[in-house]
């Protein structure tokens, strides 16, 4: 793997990006926004994901950008995996591209032995907090510390991630936060109700925020809550708002394209996950200028949420704690109206130039 020259003399990058796919999730959004922003730029892109043309894309992507689907879904054990690392390389083969950034684990890993000894230079980002990954095979686990030290550097997007695969991995890390794209102004008025971004698993918390919500529901007769998002656990979340007699008070959206429209009209915003690799939704609700909520989980929202100053940190899984946030807030205009203009702040501190800049002098060092 070589160090590509960021001049390249004169001639545009070839940038080749690979995830699992481009259904509904905040790094799939991540990866597309930085497809659109490097292919508007004038950069060569290829974005190539191992789901094939049967899984729909949530994000779309840039005419300029040039798709491939790998239709080679990474998972199990390796053995069954060689096949699609073959694969990839002939792609990579005909490609030809400067940089390969793969993100996630079981993209990671395919890529780096997929890239061996061709002249690309190779950028992988883990996307969560490895400490609590749920789902990932140990052969998986062992996999990722033999082959990540071949990779031409290793990105992920909080110091504090960084600082635990220092400790337990020993390897030396890039933090990049995700950028904040370009967002509307937001409106004047806000209406009452709460705002819940994510997909619909247990790590994103929603459990908590439907029993903190009822609480407090007799209290705030004109607050109701509001759940953007899809995932396997919409049923149960439903089940348990009609247990807690909310049902008739909880609106499950489903994946909302406009979701910055729905920041920006949203009362309050809260964000009760359990863990978080980086919490998108946390970030563009205060760049929307939202008062936000969120948990103060690892790793992420406290390096975006001063609490009491941009925003407000509860404890992680407490349901008392929120539901107090949450009364305190409603319950003061001025104090959701004080948080919400300086959580705007951060869409200088996370421009999206400022952080692409960033990318590329990983990917294109000089």
């Amino acid at each position: 793997m070589s160090v590509p020259d960021g001049s390249l003399a004169g001639a545009s990058p070839h940038l080749f990006l690979i995830t699992g796919s481009l259904e509904c999730g905040g790094s799939e959004r991540q990866l597309a926004d930085m497809a659109n922003y490097w292919a508007a730029k004038g950069f060569d892109v290829t974005v190539a994901t191992w789901a094939g043309p049967g899984t729909r894309d949530c994000y779309s992507l840039d005419a300029r950008v040039e798709r491939v689907h790998l239709d080679s879904a990474v998972g199990g054990r390796l053995r069954g995996n060689l096949a699609r690392i073959r694969k990839l390389r002939r792609v990579l083969e005909a490609s030809r591209p400067c940089s390969v950034l793969s993100f996630l684990t079981r993209s990671n890993v395919p890529a780096i032995l997929a890239s061996r000894g061709l002249p690309a230079r190779v950028v992988i980002s883990e996307r969560t907090q490895p400490a609590y990954e749920t789902g990932l095979q140990a052969e998986w686990r062992l996999l990722r510390r033999l082959v990540y030290g071949q990779a031409d550097a290793l990105v992920c997007q909080t110091r504090a991630t960084a600082d635990w695969i220092w400790q337990h991995w020993g390897q030396r890390t890039e933090v990049i936060a995700n950028a904040l794209r370009p967002l509307p102004t937001p409106p004047e008025r806000r209406e009452p109700f709460i705002l819940g971004v994510g997909r619909l698993v247990d790590e994103k918390g929603f459990d908590l925020l439907l029993q903190s919500y009822a609480r407090i529901f007799r209290r705030l007769p004109e607050w109701r809550v509001v759940i953007a998002g899809s995932g396997p656990q919409r049923a149960t979340f439903e089940m348990l708002a009609a247990d807690l007699a909310i049902g008739g008070r909880v609106e499950f959206l489903g994946h909302v394209e406009d979701i910055e429209a729905w920041m920006g009209r949203a009362g309050l915003v809260v964000q009760p996950s359990r863990f978080e690799g980086f919490p998108n939704a946390v970030l563009e609700a205060m760049g929307m200028g939202a008062a936000v909520i969120s948990a103060d989980c690892p790793a992420g929202p406290a390096e975006l949420i001063q609490d009491g100053v941009n925003g407000r940190l509860v404890p992680v899984e407490d349901v008392e704690a929120l539901a107090q946030a949450m009364t305190e807030l409603i319950s003061t205009p001025e104090l959701r109206s004080r948080l919400g203009h300086e959580a705007q702040k951060v869409r200088e501190r996370f421009r999206q130039d400022k952080v692409m800049a960033q990318w590329e002098a990983v990917l294109l060092p000089r």
